[in-house]
């Protein structure tokens, strides 16, 4: 019987998942993911964590606690540097100890520590230990962590064609199940996910949408339909066309650093400026719409730097969205409603 991996949906769940899963399988385990954010989930994260923490950090633990009698191992890793100008909240950097710590009746964990500034082999030392622990040798393990870094460029190119993270991830498991059992490799998918990118990017130049709205945000704020209160999709309804910072270029988005006054000491954030930056330059949107959790640190100083830089960019509208377990879905529409009704008219138009 193969072993079981348990994934949380959530954090860098957003970022990673396709590597994650895809390494994983390589081996021959099974990727069990924990069910999409709901109540119980938020429920069961509230009980197992301290009060003052945020509301992503709750919902990671109520999907680790809903994956606590249906695998072997729960993956969590301890995520600490993907670039060697930032690091990640310190909540993430101390995710394993939390979760150790708070959510009982778990399986052990596996807790790889990824910091690129430990060296350039970094990241496949890091795999090659936990292929290690689940019984793979070491060529396995670098077949393996080779696939899965392909898979992950091909994730972040769907990402860029303006494509959402389920919508990416879906498309990317119908591939890879294409491959199974056949004598093609990963790299002929290359040319699909090409197609699928530049089909991406006409539909979406071609919705000739009346307002083009930049949401920013961490990943696990934007596109967690729970924690968000439906927000893409309401905004949808009102006929917006969406931008995220995921839809940026990693090497676009640094080229905007040089704009920045000072570097923030992390990741997300510096992608979520970098990312607005280049939406100005290009003119790209019509306003723009903060996701920030409550009690999060590093938000407060990024949700004062998107209001002012807003302010100096042609008074560009600018919205910010506090958001916890107690924030109620008929407030944030009624917001959402009045922002997008504003822009409408500051452009002359009608929904």
């Amino acid at each position: 019987m193969a072993i079981r991996i348990g994934i949380p949906r959530a954090l860098a769940y957003y970022s990673f998942y396709p590597q994650w899963k895809t390494f994983f399988e390589e081996l021959g385990a099974e990727v069990v993911l924990s069910p999409p954010t709901n109540k119980h989930i938020v429920n069961e994260g509230i009980r197992n964590t301290v009060t003052d923490a945020c509301i992503p950090i709750k919902v990671y633990h109520g999907h680790v606690a809903s994956l606590a009698d249906k695998v072997d191992y729960v993956f969590v890793p301890r995520i600490v540097g993907i670039t060697r100008d930032a690091t990640l909240c310190p909540k993430f950097l101390g995710l394993p100890d939390m979760i150790k710590s708070s959510v009982r009746g778990i399986p052990p964990l596996l807790t790889p520590r990824f910091d690129i500034r430990d060296g350039r082999f970094a990241p496949v030392k890091a795999w090659i230990k936990v292929a290690r622990v689940l019984g793979a040798g070491y060529r396995s393990a670098l077949q393996a962590y080779r696939k899965s870094v392909k898979v992950r460029q091909y994730y972040e190119e769907l990402l860029t064609s303006r494509m959402l993270p389920d919508e990416a991830m879906l498309l990317l498991d119908r591939w890879t199940a294409s491959l199974k059992g056949e004598k093609q490799r990963l790299s002929d998918v290359k040319s699909s996910v090409a197609s699928a990118r530049a089909s991406s990017v006409d539909t979406a130049e071609s919705q000739g949408s009346n307002i083009r709205l930049a949401v920013v945000g961490y990943p696990y704020m934007i596109y967690d339909g729970f924690v968000n209160c439906g927000l893409l999709d309401t905004l949808k309804r009102f006929g917006a066309s969406i931008l995220t910072p995921e839809m940026v270029p990693a090497k676009v988005r640094q080229a905007q650093a040089a704009k920045q006054p000072k570097y923030l000491f992390w990741h997300y954030s510096n992608q979520v400026i970098r990312a607005v930056y280049y939406f100005f330059q290009e003119n790209m949107v019509d306003g723009v719409i903060h996701l920030t959790a409550f009690a999060c640190g590093p938000d407060a100083m990024v949700d004062k730097l998107l209001e002012l830089d807003c302010q100096k960019h042609s008074r560009i509208p600018y919205l910010s969205l506090c958001l916890d377990e107690h924030t109620g879905r008929a407030g944030i529409i009624t917001r959402l409603e009045a922002f997008t009704d504003m822009l409408v008219r500051k452009r002359g138009g009608k929904r």
